[in-house]
């Protein structure tokens, strides 16, 4: 065996395929395994069949105490998932009797066939505690040895089956099985979409207000930091606006003023004063209200990151209304990909579903995304055809490619026979001719 424990489980997983026998198999369990983790006993429980295979022995004298006490443990202690175990799981006399059979440490690896059943238990035990290494090399190991036992106890086809089919002629028999075996054989059932790299949680910067835009302070893929001046509106007319009502209130401020004095010799002259200061309090919220509107013509990043949009010089001069959007600010590091999904190709997706994204300008390298939804409804696509929107998060720990970047994604849904992967499509236009 190597030392590289990867390479001993290999080897080890070979050994037990080729096992003739039973026997041979039991042999590699309680000895061989040895070589992924050191012990100083094992032995082997099979289900129905009692103790098969003792470390270090032969054979096994069916009477013995030492073999009936093992099989009490095994019966009291068996479990459908990787176990620890020690004298302190056994109460009365079996656990005081723990330590003159067993070392006080011991590891039991269930042994299961491919459908999930308990076919047995493999017991290790040593002086030391189990680390986690050990118990996840030995959990794999007992994976292939159960599914090894399982294979060499199936059960024997019948007789009148079996000269059926030796009546054949071989080379019939073959191909026949090779066409069905083919045709059943399980594929992912899966459809193409096109696809783009876009960003997850842009920033959607809207115009804040009517008017037309006088300059684009960004260029594509420029980055910008939280607080930059994105793009600006003509404040023309927010500047006459604002200048006329300055005016306006130092008018009435002036009015004020007089009235003011006024009042101490003329008595009427009190009763304009409330007139007065409304008149002032309205054109005063009205000056506000202008250097709202001209602070707000100068549209600031939310946040940092880089600009999304296309040509600035295609906005310069562009009326535009109220919530128009402009361009976006996104994170070029917090990517997904979104597809448009044909009505014809809509298979069965599941959320968490794998989705492959071959770029156009890597297609060698796939880039692996998980499926987040898939809209109900078909929506025009941006060149007009209707589609299902598809948003997909790219793997943890797998760098995102870049924003803007294209090609087309592969949506794997169940697995499904080769037969219905090859006859869906031409079905599919049958039943629409027909009708059936």
């Amino acid at each position: 065996m190597s030392d590289n424990p990867l390479i001993t489980l290999l080897g080890l997983e070979e050994h037990a395929r080729k096992a003739a026998n039973s026997t041979e198999l039991g042999f590699v369990m309680v000895n061989d395994s040895r070589a992924l983790a050191a012990y100083r006993q094992a032995a082997l429980f099979i289900e129905g069949e009692g103790l098969k295979a003792v470390s270090g022995v032969a054979g096994i004298e069916t009477g013995a105490p030492f073999t009936l006490w093992l099989e009490r443990v095994f019966k009291r202690l068996a479990s459908d998932e990787v176990r620890q175990a020690g004298p302190a799981d056994l109460e009365g006399a079996d656990g005081a009797e723990w330590s003159e059979w067993l070392p006080p440490c011991a590891l039991l690896l269930p042994l299961k066939d491919r459908e999930g059943k308990r076919l047995g238990t493999l017991l290790l035990a040593r002086d030391e505690d189990w680390g986690e290494q050990d118990v996840a090399l030995l959990t794999r190991a007992s994976d292939f040895y159960g599914h090894a036992w399982a294979v060499l106890h199936r059960p024997a086809p019948l007789t009148e089956w079996k000269r059926k089919i030796t009546s054949i002629p071989r080379y019939r028999l073959k191909l026949t099985a090779g066409i069905v075996l083919a045709l059943l054989f399980p594929v992912r059932l899966s459809v193409l979409a096109p696809a783009e790299v876009v960003a997850h949680d842009p920033a959607v910067i809207r115009s804040p207000m009517e008017g037309v835009i006088e300059r684009v302070h960004v260029r594509p893929n420029q980055a910008v930091a939280e607080g930059d001046i994105l793009f600006e509106l003509d404040r023309t007319t927010l500047t006459g606006k604002l200048e006329v009502a300055k005016k306006a209130l130092s008018t009435a401020q002036a009015e004020l003023d007089q009235a003011t004095q006024q009042a101490f010799f003329d008595p009427k002259a009190k009763g304009q004063l409330a007139i007065i200061r409304a008149r002032i309090e309205e054109r005063s919220a009205e000056a506000a209200q202008l250097e709202d509107l001209m602070a707000r013509s100068q549209v600031k990043a939310p946040r940092a990151g880089v600009a999304v949009l296309d040509d600035p010089a295609e906005w310069q001069g562009r009326p535009v209304t109220v919530g128009e959007k402009v361009l976006a600010v996104a994170s070029p590091n917090d990517v997904e990909v979104e597809a448009w999904l044909a009505p014809a190709d809509v298979i069965e997706l599941e959320r968490g579903g794998p989705v492959s994204l071959f770029l156009n300008a890597d297609p060698l390298s796939p880039v692996s995304a998980k499926l987040l939804y898939v809209t109900y409804e078909a929506i025009p696509q941006p060149d007009g055809t209707l589609g299902h929107r598809v948003r997909a998060e790219l793997a943890q720990g797998e760098t995102g490619p870049r924003l803007g970047l294209k090609g087309t994604a592969r949506l794997d849904g169940h697995r499904v026979a080769l037969i219905y992967w090859l006859a869906r499509r031409p079905l599919a236009v049958v039943r629409n001719v027909v009708g059936l």
